[in-house]
């Protein structure tokens, strides 16, 4: 039975005038919810406090999600152990998430109302908010009403109510990581454990050494520093022909025939901790199965044509080939998955560029399928609303110039989002540093450019806290050379450029 006052003695039950007055409490706070989305979106230029209390909008909302979660768990639980739906218990639990969800949704609001948020994705997710807010209420003002009608058609109410209230909740969590994360937050990795149907596997018997098992390999491990945009060392390794040439190094990746004298198999054979040790430390390796299969390849002759099947019965490879399979064939799906998605985000970009006098290309310096944006000039104007309109987007950039628009500390929080940023360049903009421990959760973040903006001698000392920054660009501002000097000696891995630097 569903009844969520089993068991229970009508001792334990508020007072008729709490479950009244607390039904009436309810019934505000539904006419609070609905009143969020016609409150104005506009609050002025500059109100720093409640641009405060907006951005406690992601710490304070995890607070009535558990609350909520945690309540219809306990509801369920309690058909088994009564203690877990004691009238006051749950009743405690169910005001706490009316009350957080009020907090939660306001300051919500008050994001939206003082950061310039924009579109459907973010209307979409106040809603869900609202929604969300208005479930819970109405869950409780229910179980107020019910606590005298013990009879379980009733009770369904409650869950009904309840139920609908954590699908909703579900939904707008997941809104609010897409504006987070990006698009493919939550699909991305559902997308790789469950292929779509139109990923027609390739056949055993018609299925190449090369092309889909060595070049599947080459491709997951060797090709993000050795392809057309990036050729590492001067090696190309993106099809047998350039395999068989030369890199810097004067030696040839494959030696058809000769494992030991292939540059390939020396690299991959090094100590990890050498520099010519391939892949590079920090990036995954090959394994020793994919190892056994490259050298087996290259001793044969490196041959294009030979086929996988007639491999599998072969005593010295034929059980490794087919252990690798597996891995060889979710790494093909997973390849076009990604390239599909790239091109599908790409074909979006290209049409929000447009609209907002920018340009978004392909990052071509980067190991990944990221993007680079750079404002065109004379530039149009670009600050907190034009960034936002990217927000589903951040995860995909790797490099984004914003030379001379418009934009001052406070986007700074909104940039510290693109989690796969490696290059910023923010010269002649209002950035004086205050936003700078911000950008401290950017763990790829390599270069800065901050020529000619007013930057604050204190601020600057934030620049110390970047973990992984290489590269700094410090012409033209008020920082003085003694301060300059100061970050040098306490990050002499840093280097400081006292030039205006490039634009992108």
């Amino acid at each position: 039975m569903l009844n969520p006052y089993a068991t229970t003695s009508i001792a334990s039950f508020p007072s008729s005038m709490v479950r009244r007055w607390g039904a009436v409490f309810c019934l505000l706070l539904c006419g609070f919810f609905l009143l969020i989305p016609y409150l104005p979106k506009n609050l002025g230029n500059e109100p720093n406090l409640l641009l405060l209390v907006g951005r406690l909008h992601p710490l304070v909302l995890h607070f009535p999600i558990v609350i909520i979660l945690l309540t219809l768990l306990f509801l369920l639980i309690g058909n088994a152990v009564a203690l877990f739906k004691h009238p006051l218990l749950i009743l405690s639990m169910l005001m706490l998430g009316c009350i957080s969800s009020v907090i939660a949704a306001f300051a919500g609001y008050l994001l939206v109302a003082t950061a310039d948020y924009s579109g459907e994705l973010v209307n979409d997710h106040l809603w869900g908010g609202v929604l969300t807010g208005l479930g819970i209420s109405l869950s409780t003002a229910l179980y107020l009403y019910l606590i005298p009608h013990q009879n379980s058609k009733q009770a369904y109410l409650m869950y009904g109510a309840l139920g609908a209230t954590t699908l909703i909740l579900g939904y707008t969590s997941h809104l609010g990581g897409t504006l987070t994360h990006g698009q493919e937050f939550l699909s991305e990795p559902l997308t790789a454990l469950f292929p779509p149907e139109d990923v027609i596997e390739k056949p055993i018997e018609e299925m190449l050494l090369y092309e889909d098992l060595i070049h599947t390999i080459l491709d997951a491990k060797c090709l993000n520093c050795h392809n057309e945009n990036k050729t590492k060392g001067g090696l190309l390794m993106t099809s047998l022909e350039n395999l068989l040439k030369a890199g810097e190094s004067g030696k040839a990746a494959i030696v058809p025939g000769n494992p030991l004298e292939s540059e390939l198999m020396v690299r991959v054979h090094l100590p990890i901790s050498a520099d010519e040790h391939m892949p590079p430390e920090g990036k995954p390796g090959l394994t020793t199965d994919e190892i056994d299969v490259l050298a087996y390849w290259i001793e044969n002759g490196a041959l294009n044509d030979q086929k996988i099947d007639s491999l599998l019965d072969n005593p010295t490879i034929g059980n490794t080939i087919v252990g690798l399979l597996p891995a060889i064939r979710k790494s093909q799906q997973r390849m076009i998955v990604e390239k599909e998605t790239f091109e599908k985000v790409h074909k979006e970009l290209s049409v929000i560029a447009t609209e907002l006098g920018i340009d978004i290309l392909p990052d071509k310096a980067s190991d990944q399928l990221t993007f680079a944006m750079r404002m065109n000039f004379p530039p149009k104007p670009f600050s907190t609303k034009e960034l936002l309109t990217l927000a589903p987007y951040f995860a995909y950039f790797s490099s984004v110039s914003l030379a001379a628009s418009d934009i001052s500390d406070d986007e700074l929080f909104h940039i510290a989002k693109m989690e796969n940023l490696q290059h910023l360049f923010i010269q002649k903009t209002r950035i004086t540093g205050n936003g700078l421990p911000y950008l401290h959760a950017l763990s790829k973040l390599e270069t800065l450019n901050i020529s000619f903006t007013p930057m604050e001698a204190g601020n600057a000392l934030h620049l110390l806290e970047f973990p992984v920054l290489k590269k700094i660009y410090f012409f033209g501002t008020p920082v003085k050379k003694d301060v300059i000097e100061a970050l040098q000696a306490y990050r002499p891995d840093l280097e400081i450029i006292l030039e205006e630097g490039p634009l992108f």
